[in-house]
């Protein structure tokens, strides 16, 4: 057998754009808990009109994943990819121009949402295309783009709005989206045979090998599915089913957390400021968890590693309903932050274990329903328990129960075996 991948390999070019495109487009997305209060405060719009935007945001990189991981499976990532890129960065644009709240939901929730759907799913399949060896850690990179972009775009954004204002700095990551994703685009390819390449990692059988019915199929060491699916026989599949709602429960619990974490910790006494940094530490957590955990995952095997980080999130989301003191909040932010990020790159990992890379953009996308879900629900159920309560305690008690239940259904879930594991034909 011969191995791919000898020498230089494309893939890291990828895996490096991507991550500079993520950085950018992740990092504004993270960014606009910063907008909030003066955009609301501009207009004299309520706190929850203007959430509403980021609601809208999500589920419209949600519905539109199913065309956008459509299209750059028939028309490749690149076109995509720079699509999406000049859509988001019109959006953040006009946004700098709105005037009421129907052209904010308009330019920033949709051209905006359907921008970021043109660059995640696209680009996430198309790293696992490039990679069977090392794809969590590919993975991982690409994703931990998003952890650093948030890290850095939050804190800027927010002095552009203090020294310029809101609607400058709106301009600002507009230019920002153009100036960088643009040309990064460029510089993404399908899969490797676009270039004369396999994947990085693939084994290939020798054409006597072949011939002696000895090692026939293309191994690689790591789990395989023993054919492509199309999106509707994906969709016949109970596994597809169980692992889009196990991702809903994962992230409506996650999300619920995230957007509550600062005020709750405040309302009991935490500091703004300290709440934020703790914030902070979670982002920078979560972009070394995707990393990481990403890495771990090509050694342990992807369904391990999701559950370990899953029930990482479980048990912090309820230690959070009893962080009352700093070192509390702290020692919630980082294992959070940690876990939740490794929990990014075993999801395209799992998709492609069960249902090939052919078509996985497509299913990626009608997978990204169940994703968006959770982020768009999640931070209002959180917000009405509050309402109702006086407390965020019940939310955060049903987010680590619904992270307890996304882990059991993610054990059922039967992966390929191993391709050491498949029995291969034996000499006649």
């Amino acid at each position: 057998m011969t191995r791919a991948g000898n020498g230089f390999f494309y893939g890291w070019v990828i895996v490096a754009a991507a991550a500079a495109i993520y950085a950018v487009a992740g990092g504004i997305t993270v960014s606009f808990g910063v907008f909030l209060k003066p955009v609301a405060e501009e207009f004299d719009w309520t706190r929850t009109a203007t959430v509403v935007a980021f609601a809208l945001f999500v589920l419209s990189t949600g519905g539109f994943a199913v065309v956008s991981g459509h299209l750059s499976d028939r028309y490749g990532t690149k076109i995509i990819a720079f699509v999406g890129g000049l859509l988001m960065g019109l959006g953040l644009f006009l946004t700098s121009r709105v005037d009421n709240v129907w052209q904010f939901y308009l330019f920033y929730s949709v051209f905006g949402g359907i921008g970021f759907a043109c660059l995640l799913i696209p680009i996430t399949a198309t790293i696992s295309r490039w990679f069977v060896e090392k794809r969590g850690l590919a993975l991982g990179i690409f994703y931990a783009g998003g952890g650093v972009g948030a890290l850095v775009l939050s804190p800027l954004a927010q002095s552009w709005i203090s020294n310029y204002g809101w609607q400058t700095a709106f301009v600002i990551v507009a230019v920002l989206t153009w100036v960088i994703i643009l040309p990064l685009a460029l510089l993404l390819k399908r899969d490797p045979s676009v270039m004369g390449l396999r994947p990085l990692g693939e084994i290939e059988a020798t054409p006597s090998e072949v011939a002696d019915g000895d090692g026939s199929e293309l191994q690689s060491g790591h789990e395989v599915s023993s054919r492509d699916y199309t999106v509707r026989e994906a969709l016949r599949t109970r596994s597809f089913w169980m692992f889009g709602i196990a991702l809903s429960l994962l992230w409506t619990g996650r999300m619920m957390a995230q957007v509550n974490m600062v005020a709750h910790a405040n309302d009991h006494g935490i500091a703004e400021a300290t709440a934020a940094l703790a914030l902070g530490i979670a982002a920078g957590a979560n972009a070394a968890g995707r990393v990481i955990v990403g890495a771990l995952s090509d050694r342990v095997g992807t369904k391990r590693a999701l559950g370990f980080s899953i029930l990482v999130v479980s048990a912090m989301l309820f230690w959070l309903i009893a962080a009352r003191q700093p070192w509390m909040l702290f020692l919630y932010a980082i294992p959070f932050g940690f876990a939740y990020g490794g929990t990014m790159p075993q999801t395209p990992r799992i998709i492609t274990e069960l249902f090939g890379t052919k078509s996985m953009g497509a299913i990626m996308g009608v997978n990204g329903i169940f994703m968006s879900l959770g982020p768009a629900l999640g931070p209002v159920i959180g917000t009405l328990i509050y309402d109702h309560t006086g407390s965020y305690s019940l939310a955060f008690m049903i987010g680590g129960l619904g992270a307890l239940i996304s882990f059991g259904i993610v054990i059922l879930i039967k992966l390929p075996k191993r391709a050491g594991e498949v029995s291969l034909p034996k000499k006649q």
